[in-house]
């Protein structure tokens, strides 16, 4: 059996973002439905974990968010799209690291043995995200800031 493959890497980087986006989506609904599979109705006493599946949910949300406005500034701001693809980029490939680490987290808190290694490799293959060169963007980044003296993308 081959290992998995990592998905066709596209010269668009918002291609790569959106499907790191689609990663998070099923994070999340694989931590919470395997706290529900485990607690059920008690699972509101499991504030800890409640708490990491809110942490996903809301950087999966916020990267959505960020991936559909650079891909709207891309037509309508094309002055700025190159910010925004940049700034889209840093925010995915961190919010990559935070959710990685809350379903790990929240993972760990539910199981233990081989059924803790289970699901960390299923979520080894969920997130398998391309990480990308974020130092060169952050400069590009910072400088725009420099440059604009405040707000890059006005």
């Amino acid at each position: 059996m081959a290992p998995p493959s990592l998905p066709e890497l596209s010269d668009d980087p918002l291609d790569n973002q959106r499907h790191a986006v689609s990663a998070f989506k099923k994070t999340s609904v694989m931590v919470l439905g395997l706290a529900m599979q485990r607690y059920g109705e008690k699972l509101t006493d499991e504030q800890e974990i409640l708490s990491w599946a809110a942490d996903i949910i809301i950087d999966t949300f916020a990267a959505d968010s960020v991936v559909a406005r650079a891909a709207q500034a891309s037509t309508e701001a094309p002055n700025t799209a190159a910010l925004q693809r940049d700034a889209t980029c840093v925010y995915v490939n961190d919010a990559t690291t935070r959710i990685d680490a809350a379903a790990r987290s929240a993972l760990a808190a539910m199981f233990e043995g081989d059924d803790l290694r289970l699901n960390l490799a299923a979520l080894r293959r969920l997130l398998k995200v391309t990480p990308v060169n974020t130092v060169t963007m952050r400069r590009r980044l910072a400088e725009a800031v420099v440059d604009r003296a405040g707000y890059m993308l006005s």
